[in-house]
This record gives structure tokens, sequence and C-alpha cells, in this order.
């Protein structure tokens, strides 16, 4: 395996390092995106963003998190059967990049027929407070399967106001 040279750079005050996060990295590379929608909740219904992984190497680095001004449950499933929905538009964060995302995302998809899928990720929160999935050192960062659905579902209040926002950035393993 060849391997490329590196240059360190050093602060000049502290002879610290200058280093950045990968994920950052990959906003500067132009392959981090994002994404967000604001729903109202209405009687009986659950807000749902659903995510259809390609079948690539390419593989997202998932982040996601939901605000809501009333108590709410969210899950993440994955193997959903969900289908259809209103398109949602995944932005690149490197605005000068014109690499589009691989991820299709629609919200207020409807059941298949065989349900939400296994629940691989689930969150209770209370009124105004944020579900996150991306606190921590960990950043508790899914890397989602390829050629897999995947639905974000909110559970929350009648009338009750839900944002969820989408942050990912897509890799191909080296090795």
């Amino acid at each position: 395996m060849s391997r490329a040279k590196v240059d360190l750079t050093f602060d000049e005050a502290t002879y610290a390092v200058k280093v950045i996060a990968y994920p950052h990295h990959e906003i500067h590379g132009g392959s981090a995106f994002a994404a967000s929608k604001a729903f109202t909740h209405g009687a009986g219904a659950s807000p749902n963003v659903l995510i259809v992984t390609p079948d690539t190497t390419k593989w997202p680095h998932f982040l996601f998190s939901i605000v809501s001004d009333d108590v709410v449950t969210v899950t993440l499933y994955e193997t959903s059967d969900y289908t259809g929905g209103d398109a949602l538009t995944a932005f690149n964060r490197d605005r000068n990049s014109s690499n589009t995302s691989g991820l299709t995302l629609t919200t207020d998809a409807t059941d298949g027929g065989s349900g939400k899928g296994t629940p691989i990720w689930t969150f209770k929160a209370g009124a105004n407070k944020v579900v996150t999935a991306t606190t921590g050192a960990d950043r508790h960062e899914f890397i989602l399967k390829q050629n897999t659905k995947y639905l974000i579902e909110a559970v929350g209040a009648n009338g009750d106001l839900i944002t969820a926002l989408l942050d990912w950035y897509e890799h191909t393993n080296k090795a």
C-alpha cells in the first residue's frame, strides 16, 4: 500500500499540531450533506423521514436531531417497508461543490404493508427539548447499510411543532 506524504502545520504560539476532525474534512471535500424539515404534528399523524441508501459502497455516516415543542418519542427503524412521500432536498455543505448525495429522502411516507422495520434507536424527550444523535465524542453516528430503507419517526402531541435536522457525509472505505 502506498502512503501519501504528510505535512504537519503547527500553531506559532503553542506549537500545537493544527488538525480538523474527519467529519469536518468531509465538508471541505464536498462529501457532506444536510437536510431539514419542519412538521406540524396533526391528530393521529406521526411525522417521518424515509431514507433510502443506494446499492454502493459509498456509505452514509449519518446523524440527526429532532426538535419538538412538546413531549416527543423518536425512533430510527431499519429495513422499513414505508414508501412514497414528499421529496426532501439534500444540500451539499460545501456550497462550492456540485457533488450530490446518494441518499433518497422523503417525508410523510406511508406503510407499504410490512411495517416500520426493526427499531435500532429510540429516545424520548420532554417539551422544548432536542432529541439528538449528535452529542458526545462518538456522536451517536450510524453508518447506514447499503441498499436499505430507514425510517425516522417522531411521535408527539397533536399540534406539536417538530423539526427534523439531518446531517451526514458519504465515504468509501480505503480497504
